[in-house]
Protein backbone atom coordinates (compact mmCIF):
# COMPACT_ATOMS: atom_id res chain seq x y z
CA UNK A 1 0.00 0.00 0.00
CA UNK A 2 1.27 3.29 -0.76
CA UNK A 3 0.58 5.87 2.68
CA UNK A 4 -1.76 8.95 1.94
CA UNK A 5 -1.03 11.97 2.85
CA UNK A 6 -2.47 12.28 6.83
CA UNK A 7 -4.52 15.46 6.42
CA UNK A 8 -1.37 18.16 6.40
CA UNK A 9 -3.10 21.24 7.64
CA UNK A 10 -4.53 19.48 10.48
CA UNK A 11 -2.26 16.85 11.97
CA UNK A 12 0.67 20.13 13.50
CA UNK A 13 -1.57 21.41 16.07
CA UNK A 14 -1.68 17.85 17.59
CA UNK A 15 1.65 17.05 17.14
CA UNK A 16 2.45 20.00 18.88
CA UNK A 17 0.38 19.14 22.14
CA UNK A 18 2.05 15.51 21.80
CA UNK A 19 5.26 17.03 22.37
CA UNK A 20 4.25 18.94 25.00
CA UNK A 21 4.60 17.28 28.75
CA UNK A 22 2.14 15.24 30.16
CA UNK A 23 0.60 18.00 32.47
CA UNK A 24 -2.55 18.76 31.88
CA UNK A 25 -4.64 18.01 35.16
CA UNK A 26 -6.93 15.27 34.40
CA UNK A 27 -9.48 16.07 36.84
CA UNK A 28 -9.76 19.35 35.57
CA UNK A 29 -10.65 18.14 32.10
CA UNK A 30 -14.08 17.10 30.23
CA UNK A 31 -15.60 13.73 30.13
CA UNK A 32 -14.15 12.27 27.18
CA UNK A 33 -16.73 10.89 25.05
CA UNK A 34 -15.22 7.67 23.23
CA UNK A 35 -17.25 7.02 20.10
CA UNK A 36 -18.09 3.25 19.89
CA UNK A 37 -20.56 1.19 17.00
CA UNK A 38 -20.92 -1.82 18.46
CA UNK A 39 -19.03 -3.74 16.04
CA UNK A 40 -16.13 -5.33 17.65
CA UNK A 41 -13.12 -4.83 14.99
CA UNK A 42 -13.72 -1.04 15.68
CA UNK A 43 -14.79 -1.01 19.84
CA UNK A 44 -11.79 -3.52 20.87
CA UNK A 45 -9.24 -0.48 20.21
CA UNK A 46 -11.45 2.06 21.32
CA UNK A 47 -12.27 0.32 24.68
CA UNK A 48 -8.05 -0.34 25.24
CA UNK A 49 -7.85 3.21 24.64
CA UNK A 50 -10.36 4.09 27.08
CA UNK A 51 -8.87 1.77 29.83
CA UNK A 52 -5.27 3.87 29.06
CA UNK A 53 -7.01 7.60 29.59
CA UNK A 54 -8.82 5.53 32.64
CA UNK A 55 -5.18 4.59 33.78
CA UNK A 56 -4.05 8.50 33.40
CA UNK A 57 -7.10 9.69 35.45
CA UNK A 58 -9.60 10.87 32.97
CA UNK A 59 -13.21 10.09 33.07
CA UNK A 60 -14.17 8.17 30.04
CA UNK A 61 -17.83 7.56 28.58
CA UNK A 62 -18.26 5.04 25.91
CA UNK A 63 -21.08 6.31 24.07
CA UNK A 64 -23.20 4.20 20.83
CA UNK A 65 -23.74 5.46 17.23
CA UNK A 66 -24.27 4.29 14.57
CA UNK A 67 -21.01 4.59 11.82
CA UNK A 68 -22.18 7.44 9.30
CA UNK A 69 -23.90 9.49 13.13
CA UNK A 70 -20.50 9.21 14.50
CA UNK A 71 -18.25 10.82 12.54
CA UNK A 72 -21.47 13.84 12.52
CA UNK A 73 -21.33 13.84 16.02
CA UNK A 74 -17.22 14.07 16.44
CA UNK A 75 -17.89 17.08 14.14
CA UNK A 76 -20.69 18.74 16.19
CA UNK A 77 -18.86 17.92 19.86
CA UNK A 78 -21.07 15.31 20.75
CA UNK A 79 -18.38 12.50 20.52
CA UNK A 80 -14.66 13.42 21.35
CA UNK A 81 -12.35 10.48 19.49
CA UNK A 82 -13.42 8.23 16.47
CA UNK A 83 -11.88 5.33 14.97
CA UNK A 84 -12.06 5.84 10.99
CA UNK A 85 -11.61 2.76 8.26
CA UNK A 86 -9.21 3.30 5.48
CA UNK A 87 -12.21 2.05 3.12
CA UNK A 88 -14.34 5.20 4.83
CA UNK A 89 -11.64 7.57 3.42
CA UNK A 90 -13.97 10.43 1.92
CA UNK A 91 -15.93 10.80 5.03
CA UNK A 92 -13.26 10.98 7.54
CA UNK A 93 -12.02 13.31 4.93
CA UNK A 94 -15.00 14.81 4.95
CA UNK A 95 -14.74 15.57 8.16
CA UNK A 96 -11.44 16.88 9.00
CA UNK A 97 -12.33 19.21 5.99
CA UNK A 98 -15.05 21.10 8.27
CA UNK A 99 -11.93 22.14 10.79
CA UNK A 100 -13.80 20.72 14.03
CA UNK A 101 -12.42 17.12 13.50
CA UNK A 102 -8.46 16.69 13.68
CA UNK A 103 -6.79 13.51 12.53
CA UNK A 104 -4.22 12.16 14.83
CA UNK A 105 -2.60 9.51 12.23
CA UNK A 106 -2.68 6.12 12.04
CA UNK A 107 -3.67 4.01 14.69
CA UNK A 108 -1.35 1.22 13.54
CA UNK A 109 -3.66 -1.45 12.90
CA UNK A 110 -3.14 -2.61 9.27
CA UNK A 111 -6.95 -3.26 7.54
CA UNK A 112 -8.12 -4.65 4.75
CA UNK A 113 -11.90 -4.75 3.70
CA UNK A 114 -13.18 -6.47 0.85
CA UNK A 115 -15.18 -9.44 -1.34
CA UNK A 116 -14.07 -12.44 0.62
CA UNK A 117 -14.73 -15.93 -0.32
CA UNK A 118 -13.70 -19.33 1.08
CA UNK A 119 -10.88 -21.01 -0.82
CA UNK A 120 -13.30 -24.01 -1.92
CA UNK A 121 -15.44 -21.77 -3.78
CA UNK A 122 -13.20 -21.46 -6.84
CA UNK A 123 -14.05 -25.23 -7.73
CA UNK A 124 -17.42 -23.69 -8.51
CA UNK A 125 -15.63 -20.40 -9.85
CA UNK A 126 -12.69 -21.37 -11.84
CA UNK A 127 -10.47 -18.27 -12.37
CA UNK A 128 -11.03 -16.89 -8.84
CA UNK A 129 -9.69 -14.27 -7.33
CA UNK A 130 -9.96 -12.54 -10.53
CA UNK A 131 -13.64 -11.05 -10.93
CA UNK A 132 -14.43 -12.14 -14.50
CA UNK A 133 -14.89 -15.45 -12.80
CA UNK A 134 -17.80 -13.86 -11.35
CA UNK A 135 -19.27 -13.66 -14.94
CA UNK A 136 -19.42 -17.44 -15.56
CA UNK A 137 -22.72 -18.62 -15.51
CA UNK A 138 -21.78 -21.42 -13.02
CA UNK A 139 -20.52 -19.36 -10.75
CA UNK A 140 -23.15 -17.60 -10.38
CA UNK A 141 -25.55 -20.69 -10.39
CA UNK A 142 -23.62 -21.69 -7.21
CA UNK A 143 -23.63 -18.92 -5.55
CA UNK A 144 -27.43 -18.44 -5.78
CA UNK A 145 -30.23 -18.86 -3.38
CA UNK A 146 -33.74 -19.08 -3.69
CA UNK A 147 -34.30 -15.10 -2.17
CA UNK A 148 -31.88 -13.71 -5.12
CA UNK A 149 -31.89 -16.20 -7.71
CA UNK A 150 -30.83 -16.22 -11.01
CA UNK A 151 -28.54 -13.85 -9.39
CA UNK A 152 -25.66 -14.57 -6.91
CA UNK A 153 -26.23 -14.15 -3.87
CA UNK A 154 -23.43 -11.78 -1.95
CA UNK A 155 -23.70 -10.66 2.24
CA UNK A 156 -23.36 -7.33 2.07
CA UNK A 157 -22.25 -5.69 5.34
CA UNK A 158 -25.13 -3.98 7.59
CA UNK A 159 -26.67 -0.32 6.13
CA UNK A 160 -24.61 1.46 7.44
CA UNK A 161 -21.33 0.63 6.47
CA UNK A 162 -19.90 2.43 3.44
CA UNK A 163 -18.58 -0.64 0.95
CA UNK A 164 -19.20 0.27 -2.74
CA UNK A 165 -20.63 -2.97 -3.04
CA UNK A 166 -23.70 -1.69 -5.15
CA UNK A 167 -21.32 0.56 -7.23
CA UNK A 168 -18.97 -2.02 -7.60
CA UNK A 169 -21.84 -4.58 -9.03
CA UNK A 170 -22.83 -2.09 -11.72
CA UNK A 171 -19.81 -1.16 -12.61
CA UNK A 172 -18.36 -4.61 -13.65
CA UNK A 173 -21.88 -5.87 -14.35
CA UNK A 174 -22.21 -8.16 -12.47
CA UNK A 175 -25.40 -10.57 -11.81
CA UNK A 176 -24.93 -10.41 -7.91
CA UNK A 177 -27.52 -9.73 -5.32
CA UNK A 178 -26.52 -8.01 -2.30
CA UNK A 179 -28.12 -8.84 0.82
CA UNK A 180 -27.49 -6.56 3.82
CA UNK A 181 -26.93 -8.01 7.59
CA UNK A 182 -28.42 -6.76 10.14
CA UNK A 183 -25.58 -6.41 12.50
CA UNK A 184 -21.33 -7.51 12.29
CA UNK A 185 -22.07 -10.67 13.99
CA UNK A 186 -25.32 -11.60 11.56
CA UNK A 187 -22.52 -10.83 9.16
CA UNK A 188 -20.23 -12.95 10.36
CA UNK A 189 -22.84 -15.88 11.60
CA UNK A 190 -23.70 -16.02 7.90
CA UNK A 191 -20.31 -16.37 6.13
CA UNK A 192 -19.31 -18.88 9.16
CA UNK A 193 -21.90 -20.74 8.86
CA UNK A 194 -21.86 -21.61 5.39
CA UNK A 195 -17.98 -22.06 5.72
CA UNK A 196 -18.58 -24.49 8.34
CA UNK A 197 -20.89 -26.97 5.71
CA UNK A 198 -18.52 -25.98 3.09
CA UNK A 199 -21.39 -24.42 1.32
CA UNK A 200 -20.68 -21.69 -1.62
CA UNK A 201 -20.52 -18.13 -0.27
CA UNK A 202 -19.77 -15.00 -1.01
CA UNK A 203 -19.50 -11.65 1.35
CA UNK A 204 -18.13 -8.84 2.74
CA UNK A 205 -14.86 -9.69 4.90
CA UNK A 206 -12.57 -7.62 6.58
CA UNK A 207 -9.24 -8.31 8.62
CA UNK A 208 -8.33 -7.73 11.48
CA UNK A 209 -10.97 -10.27 12.24
CA UNK A 210 -10.49 -13.54 14.17
CA UNK A 211 -12.80 -15.40 11.27
CA UNK A 212 -11.83 -14.24 8.36
CA UNK A 213 -7.88 -13.56 9.82
CA UNK A 214 -7.66 -18.01 10.18
CA UNK A 215 -10.30 -19.46 7.60
CA UNK A 216 -8.81 -20.47 3.97
CA UNK A 217 -10.39 -17.68 1.61
CA UNK A 218 -9.41 -14.96 -0.21
CA UNK A 219 -10.23 -11.65 -1.50
CA UNK A 220 -11.49 -10.85 -5.29
CA UNK A 221 -9.08 -9.15 -7.25
CA UNK A 222 -10.89 -6.32 -9.18
CA UNK A 223 -8.71 -3.53 -11.11
CA UNK A 224 -6.38 -1.40 -9.57
CA UNK A 225 -7.02 2.02 -9.55
CA UNK A 226 -7.43 3.88 -12.27
CA UNK A 227 -8.81 7.63 -13.09
CA UNK A 228 -11.88 5.89 -14.41
CA UNK A 229 -12.72 4.93 -11.01
CA UNK A 230 -13.36 8.23 -10.12
CA UNK A 231 -15.00 9.51 -13.04
CA UNK A 232 -17.45 6.90 -14.75
CA UNK A 233 -20.92 7.67 -13.20
CA UNK A 234 -21.54 3.81 -12.55
CA UNK A 235 -18.64 4.79 -9.66
CA UNK A 236 -19.73 7.62 -8.06
CA UNK A 237 -18.05 10.97 -6.63
CA UNK A 238 -15.30 9.05 -4.61
CA UNK A 239 -12.33 10.85 -3.52
CA UNK A 240 -8.52 10.52 -4.13
CA UNK A 241 -7.14 7.36 -3.04
CA UNK A 242 -3.91 5.46 -3.78
CA UNK A 243 -5.16 2.24 -2.83
CA UNK A 244 -6.71 -0.20 -5.02
CA UNK A 245 -10.83 1.24 -5.57
CA UNK A 246 -12.44 -2.02 -4.92
CA UNK A 247 -9.78 -4.05 -2.72
CA UNK A 248 -9.00 -1.45 0.37
CA UNK A 249 -6.94 -1.71 2.65
CA UNK A 250 -4.52 0.30 4.61
CA UNK A 251 -4.94 1.73 8.40
CA UNK A 252 -7.88 2.52 11.23
CA UNK A 253 -7.29 5.96 11.43
CA UNK A 254 -7.43 8.25 14.67
CA UNK A 255 -9.94 11.12 14.28
CA UNK A 256 -10.72 13.69 17.50
CA UNK A 257 -12.81 16.61 17.84
CA UNK A 258 -10.51 19.81 18.13
CA UNK A 259 -12.25 21.17 21.11
CA UNK A 260 -11.92 18.03 22.80
CA UNK A 261 -8.26 18.36 21.95
CA UNK A 262 -7.78 21.80 23.26
CA UNK A 263 -9.71 21.17 26.36
CA UNK A 264 -8.05 17.75 27.54
CA UNK A 265 -4.32 17.97 25.82
CA UNK A 266 -3.28 15.22 27.91
CA UNK A 267 -5.76 12.94 26.80
CA UNK A 268 -5.04 14.34 23.00
CA UNK A 269 -1.48 13.73 23.73
CA UNK A 270 -2.43 10.29 24.48
CA UNK A 271 -4.36 9.39 21.95
CA UNK A 272 -1.77 10.94 19.38
CA UNK A 273 0.97 8.15 20.34
CA UNK A 274 -1.77 4.92 20.81
CA UNK A 275 -0.97 2.35 18.41
CA UNK A 276 -1.85 -1.24 18.47
CA UNK A 277 -1.41 -3.86 16.19
CA UNK A 278 -3.98 -6.20 13.67
CA UNK A 279 -3.05 -9.13 15.97
CA UNK A 280 -4.22 -7.67 18.98
CA UNK A 281 -7.63 -6.62 17.56
CA UNK A 282 -8.47 -10.05 16.14
CA UNK A 283 -7.38 -11.21 19.72
CA UNK A 284 -9.55 -9.32 21.05
CA UNK A 285 -12.67 -9.35 18.45
CA UNK A 286 -12.27 -13.39 19.53
CA UNK A 287 -12.67 -12.93 23.01
CA UNK A 288 -15.81 -10.79 22.66
CA UNK A 289 -17.09 -12.45 20.17
CA UNK A 290 -16.31 -15.86 21.01
CA UNK A 291 -15.43 -16.28 24.28
CA UNK A 292 -18.27 -14.00 25.15
CA UNK A 293 -16.01 -11.62 27.66
CA UNK A 294 -16.98 -8.20 28.03
CA UNK A 295 -15.30 -5.69 26.22
CA UNK A 296 -13.97 -4.20 29.87
CA UNK A 297 -12.14 -6.94 30.86
CA UNK A 298 -10.84 -7.65 27.21
CA UNK A 299 -9.30 -4.08 27.75
CA UNK A 300 -8.06 -4.18 31.55
CA UNK A 301 -6.74 -7.48 31.05
CA UNK A 302 -4.84 -6.03 27.93
CA UNK A 303 -4.12 -2.70 30.05
CA UNK A 304 -2.71 -5.21 32.95
CA UNK A 305 -0.65 -7.28 30.50
CA UNK A 306 1.05 -4.59 28.33
CA UNK A 307 2.20 -1.80 31.20
CA UNK A 308 5.27 -1.43 29.11
CA UNK A 309 3.59 -0.71 25.62
CA UNK A 310 1.30 1.99 27.22
CA UNK A 311 2.84 3.77 30.22
CA UNK A 312 5.29 6.05 27.55
CA UNK A 313 2.22 7.47 26.32
CA UNK A 314 1.54 9.23 29.16
CA UNK A 315 4.62 10.65 29.86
Amino acid sequence: MTTKPIFPAKVPALLALALLPFAAMAEDAPVLKLTVINSSETDVPTYILGHVLQKAGFEVEFVSADYTAGLTGLGQGDLDTFMCWDTTWDACQKAVATGDVINAGSSGIAVREGWWYPSYLEASCPGLPDYKALLQESCIKALATAETEPKAQFVAAPADWITYVPETIKAFGLAVEPITSGSSGALIATIKGAYDRKAPIMGWGYSPHWFFDKAEGNYVAFPPYEPACFTDPAWGPIPDKTHDCTTPSGFLWKLMNREASLAAPGAARIFYLFTLDAKTVADGMEKIDVQGQSYDQMAEDWVNANEATWKPWLR
